[in-house]
């Protein structure tokens, strides 16, 4: 039973990071409002607390490891609550941005703590449950984050979206003061050239990744930007590999299910965004739909995931985490081909069974190697190997959310000149509209008023359809990247050599493709 109080906690503390990564989007144009900030300002709101978490979760498990894993949990609990008071009375968007700092200081340790307890507390035949309930919040936090924050937003103040993180954050702190233990820690100089060579180069990639669409992929910034973190994390990885005490062990690579799994999550978390980012900006710009209902039409997603995660921890010790995670990706792009052609008149009812589709190829698949991975993985590496993955998710997270704003800014332009060159003297497109501007005029209209109507009417008209076909491309994309997910998933199976090494056993044996 103290497990599964374990579970309760960890998962508590989890919901309040996962949530905070979302609902903070909703409120970018009321905190321009408020404090006079530009676009480009006020959005280091949310890539400020993406840059920290990329300094930050690397020294986590040392941290962990060091300190012990239920303090660092505890702290890593307050700080982010106490970012989350700072953030909602905060002055100016530069206290702001500073306060974001802070709260991702706490919430970059949330997950790869929540892991690691999580694995040292169940034994291998429960892991597969504990870790599929787990990943519950994180399918969860991207659907609730817009609802809950659309309605604060709208009916108190953008502020109650940090104070909600108060009445549920204490509670989390207390529980886990209680129901955890503290485990075993070790002493170990701290590698301070791979941890400043590692937060500068994960935080100048996010900060890359996050900008690039906004500032263009060819501009000096995001091309320095690149320069500076690919410069720093080679220098990284040779510091890594050469001192005794590593910050990263490199070791972790070694264990080929591992590095499957990594890559999986990385595929898995670009393709996901397919639904959670695409879907609400669709129906927000294209359908007028608001925050809230526009969070209710992805409950059938967050319904399809909540329902098969505990049906695929059953399956994995006899299915294996191959066939289950290629089994996943292939439901969740079945469920998403059919948004490749998702139009503005599509019916919202088809919409969402298209989406419960999706979350059931994720409720299956999107676990399975990440427990494997820890299954796998030498106790000693643990801690390392938490930090490193969770830094992945977010990574490709990033990366998927960019990607997919690349293709709709650049398709949208482009769709719009060829529509453009249909509406040529004579055409049935012009002649169409020229009907139009009649029609205006049978209602009272003068000529110049119909003209003007007429031609406004088709830049909208010509916009919405290209927007519609920019959303087209968009969403094949997070198609093409759920199919290359199957490449690493194709590498998870174990072998006997492996089961026996890993005292993995029959637990969560079978899988070999």
């Amino acid at each position: 039973m103290q497990k599964w109080l374990v579970l309760v906690v960890v998962v508590l503390g989890l919901s309040l990071d996962l949530l905070d990564m979302t609902i903070v989007e909703v409120a970018i144009p009321d905190i321009m409002n408020q404090f006079g900030a530009d676009i480009h300002l006020v959005q280091y709101v949310v890539t400020a607390y993406m840059m920290t978490i990329g300094l930050v979760e690397p020294v986590t498990a040392y941290l962990a490891e060091t300190r012990g894993m239920k303090k660092m949990y505890i702290v890593s609990l307050i700080v982010f609550i106490l970012g989350s008071a700072l953030c909602a009375e905060s002055w100016s968007i530069e206290s702001l941005i500073a306060f974001r700092v802070v709260q991702a200081v706490g919430g970059g340790m949330i997950m790869p703590l929540s892991l690691s307890i999580v694995q040292k507390v169940f034994a291998k035949e429960e892991l597969p449950l504990a870790m599929g309930l787990m990943g519950i919040p994180l399918l969860i936090a991207p659907a609730v984050g817009p609802v809950l924050g659309g309605y604060l937003v709208e009916h108190v103040s953008w502020e109650w979206i940090f104070w909600l993180n108060i009445p549920v954050g204490i509670p989390a702190v207390i529980a886990a003061w209680v129901v955890l233990t503290e485990f075993e820690t070790m002493h170990r100089k701290l590698d301070t050239p791979g941890f400043i060579l590692s937060g500068i180069g994960f935080s100048s990639l996010l900060l890359a990744i996050s900008n690039g669409p906004d500032e263009g992929w060819g501009s000096a910034s995001i091309v320095g930007l690149f320069f500076l973190s690919v410069s720093c994390l080679t220098l990284f990885v040779w510091v890594e590999a050469t001192v005794s005490e590593p910050l990263l062990d490199l070791r972790l690579f070694r264990h080929r299910i591992y590095t499957s799994a990594t890559v999986v999550t990385f595929f898995l978390m670009m393709s996901l965004f397919g639904s959670l980012y695409l879907v609400p900006l669709f129906l927000q710009q294209l359908r007028n739909m608001g925050p809230v209902d526009t969070g209710l039409a992805l409950i059938p997603e967050v319904l399809g995931a909540a329902l098969l995660v505990p049906i695929s921890a059953l399956l994995l010790p006899r299915v294996g985490a191959t066939w289950l995670t290629i089994a996943g990706v292939v439901v969740m792009t079945a469920g998403m081909m059919p948004l490749t052609s998702l139009e503005i008149g599509t019916d919202l009812q088809i919409l969402k069974q298209h989406l419960a589709v999706v979350g059931c190829g994720l409720g299956l698949g999107i676990m399975p190697a990440v427990t494997l991975a820890y299954s796998t993985l030498p106790d000693a590496l643990v801690n390392q190997g938490s930090a490193f993955l969770n830094l992945v998710r977010q990574i490709g997270s990033a990366l998927g959310v960019s990607m997919l704003t690349t293709i709709l800014q650049e398709k949208q332009p482009v769709y719009v000149t060829r529509y453009a060159e249909t509406i040529t003297l004579g055409s049935p497109a012009e002649q169409a509209w020229n009907q139009i501007g009649v029609s205006l005029q049978s209602l009272g209209h003068s000529a110049g008023e119909a003209q003007q109507l007429m031609m406004s009417l088709l830049v909208q008209s010509v916009e919405q359809a290209a927007s519609v076909l920019a959303f087209h491309d968009a969403f094949f994309a997070a198609v093409v990247f759920g199919w290359l997910t199957i490449v690493p998933a194709l590498f998870l199976y174990q072998n006997q050599r492996s089961k026996t090494k890993t005292s993995v056993g029959e637990a969560l044996g079978g899988g070999q493709p």
